[in-house]
């Protein structure tokens, strides 16, 4: 027998539009798969999975704040490339900051995370725009325009963590950098790689040991420092410190083992529930358990499902008791959040653990337990 559980998804919405709130001015101041898991239920108990479809929230849609009383932060950068002096006046909405500032700062294990989010790619994108824009009125070929966004990056402040933020490592996603106006190595090295992987070109982070640079993908005929993945070569970018080439390693790098990140969205999920005790008979209790489920991103979870038991701790492992529930919540979006239930049937005098996951086809299953406690 089917039931179905309610889902609820709550889309987190940026107060405006970017491309009606980003703008930028170039002045020339001379003439870029988890295995589904597959929890097992007791032997003598049959499985009742719930199938669902999205719901929109039934509270009304926040209407956007008039252009006038957003709040912005502008930041004016100045750097060389050519024998040209370029200036750049760039406004980001202070909402979009304070986002990112909320987001995760713990993805030390795949730092490409911070550059791959989609809530900053249309803030991305505007910049790039300027870029190519001002490129094509001064003739600039298509590697020109890479190195002046690479030109543009490096002229930032080097800054390190502990004396801006107050923490040994801060990892910065692409907006706080560039409100920050800097950062350390792998703070320039995220921001050039989202620039780029934006323009269209292939590009990693290269992680070295207590450093950070750039892969940029290039014909097999360039010259210079690369690292192979995949079957391309990805020509070294030193991110810190001005006029470093494609293809150009400081000494000290030059034979430090690398690691290669690529450029994958790898979304994080989040979950935590609550159960109910609701009713009980003479040989079994009933709890009904609510989980909280919001996608950290980057990008979309796709084909996201929550699976909600009880384990029957006494019966061996992987055993639950049933009936135990699978919710499909579908795609579900960078900043969302929802909600799934279910209820759980437990025999009397038992121990036991509520357990439930989150998993899908491009994220790692985050699981969450609750005390082991007896019926």
């Amino acid at each position: 027998m089917n039931h179905k559980f309610p889902i609820l998804l709550l889309i987190i919405l940026i107060s405006v539009l970017l491309c009606g709130c980003l703008t930028g001015a170039f002045v020339n101041s001379t003439p870029t798969p988890m295995p589904t898991p597959v929890p097992s239920s007791n032997t003598t108990a049959m499985s009742i999975k719930g199938s669902v479809q999205p719901t929109h929230a039934s509270t009304p849609m926040p209407i956007p704040t008039p252009a006038a009383s957003i709040e912005y932060y502008t930041r004016n950068y100045a750097w060389a490339y050519k024998g040209t002096q370029w200036t750049y006046t760039l406004s980001i909405p202070k909402s979009l900051y304070d986002y990112y500032r909320q987001q995760p700062h713990n993805r030390q294990s795949n730092y490409a995370q911070y550059a791959l989010s989609d809530y900053d790619r249309q803030a991305i994108k505007t910049m790039i725009d300027d870029f190519k824009n001002v490129g094509a009125k001064n003739g600039y070929s298509e590697y020109d325009n890479v190195m002046n966004v690479v030109c543009f990056v490096q002229s930032l402040p080097y800054t390190s963590d502990q004396v801006t933020i107050g923490y040994d490592e801060y990892p910065r996603y692409p907006i706080e950098t560039l409100v920050d106006n800097g950062g350390d190595c792998e703070d320039t090295a995220i921001l050039t790689a989202a620039m780029l992987n934006e323009m269209g070109f292939g590009v990693v982070l290269i992680y070295l040991p207590g450093h950070m640079a750039v892969g940029v993908k290039c014909s097999n005929d360039y010259p210079g420092t690369y690292y192979e993945y995949n079957g391309a070569r990805y020509y070294y970018l030193e991110t810190t410190g001005e006029n470093w080439k494609i293809g150009q390693i400081p000494d000290e790098y030059k034979n430090s083992q690398a690691q290669i990140l690529p450029m994958v969205q790898i979304p994080k999920m989040n979950i935590t529930f609550t159960s109910t005790l609701t009713s009980y008979d003479i040989s079994s209790v009933y709890y009904r358990v609510h989980c909280d489920i919001k996608n950290l991103g980057p990008g979309t979870a796709r084909n996201a499902s929550v699976y909600i038991a009880a384990l029957a701790l006494s019966q061996g492992e992987n055993r639950v008791w049933a009936p135990d529930s699978t919710i499909s919540l579908g795609d579900f979006p960078e900043g969302s959040t929802g909600w799934a239930e279910a209820t759980v049937k437990i025999p009397r005098n038992e121990y036991t653990q509520i357990e439930c996951i989150v998993y899908g086809d491009n994220f790692y299953p985050v699981t969450a337990k609750s005390e082991i406690f007896n019926t």
